[in-house]
């Protein structure tokens, strides 16, 4: 916070609510219990909380929680397991003890409280007072102490407006991304099975002919692997380090949902793995990692070389008949995924799938070159829009974080945010 800026205790703002349930409630009273595994991001994911009567809870489960309450996770309260409960809900709400209910007081608004809570600032004051080191945890007398600037009720309430807004947004922004992800695994379900008639539309059914992998239309191929992919090439299995002077090379890690995530890297010396760095439409099939994770797949869409790859990956070479896009494609399909894990064998703590039995799994190819096309630009349309949704989130969020960091320390008026927006 600015060195300047005023500041109060929590408890200037909010009362450790400890309400619980009286003796004389009755056995069978309802009410919807919410724990740490209901609460993710400043979120309540109300499905997992769970409907109980006080016969049935757990012992201890009995804190009364008020709409305008925040929630805060004294336990490892560094994961954010942090929350407001906005409104009623269809029963009265029992949070479990793993939280510490704040009630704002009569002039704060718990909105900005519950902001609050994800400061940089505010989180190194709870890691000062947190004890234990496998779980963490913050008494609630310890976390009263913590202090917030110095902000007038009314100010409170138009800082928590602009900062709901932004949650508004991200959310709105999530809820978008989820839709069109659903659907794009619906095209690909469908394109990948139906393919595209000459009019663009996907072929009708009845069209269909059955085949070893189901049915398809009847002008594609179905064939081993093998037919299609004329080669493997394994990457280095040199020693990487972390010095930079050298090329990244990917790893096992390095792919994920379909794509490479370049944010881990480990190098090598260029001298011993530039023949290993990526061209163009280089598909990399991850053949060792965990149950869960081997066989997934990506493509390098750069025109410029990029990183060198690990043995833990295996470089596939299309032949003429079958494009790299699709054969990227194929090999992320959820089906596909379930049928090439039957070739896994297991390791000490890994499994493997070898190229050889890799090249033995059947593929539905269609027979030209341009469905192949038409199919690939029909699925990049919607993962590029979800690509740009995803871009706009976290420019939202960039947004979010900076305004909050402004806002609730003082550092900038809320008038003159306010002026900027208008």
């Amino acid at each position: 916070m600015p060195e300047n800026q005023a500041t109060n205790p929590l408890s200037k703002y909010c009362d450790a609510n400890k309400q619980t349930l009286g003796r004389e409630t009755p056995s069978d009273f309802m009410f919807r219990y919410i724990d740490l595994s209901s609460v993710d991001e400043g979120t309540i994911d109300w499905h997992k909380t769970r409907v109980l009567s006080l016969a049935g809870s757990p012992s201890r489960a009995r804190r009364i929680v008020q709409p305008g309450d925040v929630l805060f996770s004294t336990v490892r309260p560094g994961l954010m397991g942090h929350a407001i409960v906005r409104e009623p809900g269809d029963l009265p709400i029992i949070g479990s003890t793993g939280f510490a209910v704040l009630s704002p007081k009569a002039d704060a608004d718990g909105r900005f409280l519950f902001h609050s809570l994800f400061l940089d600032e505010f989180k190194r004051q709870v890691a000062q007072f947190e004890v234990g080191s496998n779980y963490p945890a913050i008494n609630e007398s310890d976390l009263l102490r913590v202090k917030l600037g110095t902000v007038d009720g009314p100010s409170q309430s138009l800082i928590a407006d602009i900062l709901d807004a932004l949650d508004d947004a991200i959310l709105e922004t999530d809820a978008v991304i989820e839709k069109l992800r659903i659907i794009h695994v619906g095209i690909i379900d469908d394109l990948l099975t139906r393919g595209l008639a000459d009019d663009g539309s996907p072929r009708e059914p009845s069209t269909l002919a059955e085949t070893n992998v189901g049915r398809r239309p009847a002008t594609w191929t179905v064939a081993n692997l093998g037919r299609f992919v004329v080669g493997a090439e394994y990457g280095t299995n040199l020693s990487l380090g972390d010095s930079s002077a050298g090329i990244p090379v990917l790893r096992m890690n390095n792919i994920q949902d379909g794509e490479f995530d370049l944010s881990d890297l480990k190098y090598g010396p260029a001298y011993a793995v530039e023949r290993f760095r990526l061209q163009r439409n280089d598909v990399l099939f991850n053949r060792t990692n965990s149950w869960e994770h081997v066989g997934k797949a990506a493509i390098w869409r750069q025109d410029e070389p990029g990183p060198a790859f690990a043995s833990y990956l295996v470089r596939l070479h299309c032949g003429d008949a079958l494009l790299p896009e699709f054969l990227h494609l194929w090999l992320n399909w959820a089906p596909v995924q379930r049928a090439i894990r039957q070739f896994a064998t297991p390791g000490v703590q890994q499994v493997n799938i070898n190229p050889t039995n890799l090249r033995r799994a059947l593929i539905a190819v269609p027979d030209t070159l341009d469905e192949q096309r038409a199919i690939i630009k029909r699925v990049n349309g919607v993962a590029a829009a979800i690509k740009d949704h995803r871009r706009e989130r976290a420019k939202l969020s960039s947004l979010r974080e900076g305004l909050r960091d402004d806002l609730l320390t003082g550092r900038k008026p809320v008038v003159a945010i306010r002026e900027a927006a208008e």
